[in-house]
């Protein structure tokens, strides 16, 4: 049986809309402690990203999920902070309710297992099957509601986890430019990077989230460092599990290019590391690169619960996705934008002003497309597509690496594209995506 509702990145949509509406979301607080209590789960560890909806539907969750297990709220924290703590804590889960990324009107659930890392696919359909057999009746407002003192905020958990990561002292010599995106790194990020820095996307705001600023859009952030004359510029996504960085030129760094320089500033410090995770939609560059180093390179599907299932598997410490999750494991069990922003930094700052930049990959030529759909569609029954990608594959062989998903959270088609030469990729890009519209739009 397949999961109707977990993507690969939780559960995500409309808030007060189905699979999301207040009823719901007491539903799922019923569903997750039924799971909880089969796995002898004793915690919840619980934080959000501060969109508006989350007070109410946080009330809704905790009404349906009862008592019998503890639960602490830590309030408005990236979702890395959750993993962490979840995995500091006896027989614990976490639970983040976030959309991440996506607009303020969104919202989601993200659970975690003891160890910090994402659910399980057993444990998400144990979940969903709990869910099913709920009750369908309309839940009373005032159900959903807990007193004051059920309801108090443990922000002071948080300590620990600041403390792990550590600080950074900004030279004025080299200012830089953090955008919060008005999310969850917001509250946390000026205990940790302080010195010469221009903020952009705080305080946090449930209304502003991830609206016009975040890793995701860019532009507010490119236009302060250009005007001011910033050295560089950090973005978060709504949720903190992402960063991307642009460089003192706008251009942007990638989780392939981070993912580079670590790799390289371990080398040489004389610890190489054994292997390196990257996934599908990694970039060919990376890959020849890692492969002159001597580091081995492994490719899962996208998302960050298969990177770290493989980083368990092969022991090793380092893995990344080109939109900016990079996760080391010797930091923390999941993607962690703070972690990352710092990582970076304290390898930056310390290179001359002429080499700052020029240790960057070659990128081979990519090009991402989405195409909307009103539902999805299994991609075998889609005939128009399967023959371009047959046409494709017999016209360029291997000199072509294509990508061809579905969203995780969306009914988006995704079609990739790489190669050496960028007119191959713009020219099988035109036949997959003419024949991925005939199938889905017509």
């Amino acid at each position: 049986m397949g999961l109707k509702y977990f993507g690969t990145d939780g559960i995500r949509g409309h808030a007060f809309e189905p699979p999301l509406s207040i009823e719901e979301f007491y539903r799922w607080g019923q569903a997750w402690a039924v799971a909880a209590k089969d796995n002898n789960i004793q915690n919840l560890i619980i934080g959000w990203d501060g969109r508006t909806s989350c007070a109410t539907l946080l009330q809704a969750f905790l009404a349906g999920f009862g008592c019998e297990i503890k639960t602490i709220l830590l309030g408005i924290v990236p979702t890395p902070a959750v993993a962490w703590i979840t995995s500091r804590q006896a027989s614990a889960w976490g639970l983040v309710i976030s959309a991440s990324h996506n607009p303020p009107e969104d919202n989601g659930l993200k659970g975690f297992d003891s160890k910090g890392a994402k659910l399980a696919e057993e444990i998400e359909l144990a979940i969903e099957l709990a869910f099913a057999a709920t009750s369908n009746d309309k839940v009373e407002k005032s159900v959903c509601q807990r007193n004051s003192r059920e309801l108090t905020i443990q922000p002071e958990i948080m300590e620990k986890y600041l403390i792990h990561l550590g600080e950074i002292l900004v030279p004025s010599s080299f200012p830089i430019a953090i955008d919060c995106a008005h999310g969850a790194t917001a509250p946390w990020a000026g205990r940790i990077f302080k010195g010469s820095i221009h903020w952009v996307g705080i305080p946090a705001d449930g209304e502003r989230i991830n609206v016009g600023v975040g890793s995701t859009q860019l532009d507010t952030l490119r236009q302060r460092l250009l005007t001011a004359k910033i050295g560089a510029g950090i973005a978060f996504d709504g949720d903190g599990d992402r960063c991307l960085i642009l460089d003192d030129k706008g251009e942007v760094v990638d989780g392939d290019q981070m993912l580079w320089l670590l790799a390289q500033d371990h080398k040489l410090r004389g610890v190489t590391p054994p292997g390196i995770i990257g996934t599908v939609m990694s970039n060919g560059g990376l890959e020849q690169g890692l492969n002159e180093l001597g580091i081995p390179f492994v490719r899962t599907p996208v998302g960050d619960k298969f990177m770290v299932r493989e980083l368990d598997i092969t022991g090793w410490d380092m893995a990344a996705e080109t939109s900016g999750h990079l996760i080391q494991r010797h930091v923390g069990p999941s993607g962690d934008g703070l972690a990352t922003a710092l990582a970076v930094l304290r390898i930056i700052i310390k290179k001359p002003v002429e080499h700052r930049w020029n240790w960057r990959f070659k990128p081979w030529p990519l090009k991402l497309v989405n195409i909307r759909a009103q539902r999805r569609k299994d991609l075998e029954s889609c005939t128009a597509l399967q023959k371009a990608i047959e046409s494709v594959n017999q016209d360029h062989g291997n000199s072509i690496r294509l990508v061809i998903r579905w969203s995780g959270t969306e009914p988006l088609l995704r079609l990739m594209a790489e190669a050496k030469e960028n007119w191959q990729v713009e020219q099988v890009l035109e036949r997959l995506t003419t024949a991925a519209k005939e199938d889905l739009l017509a």
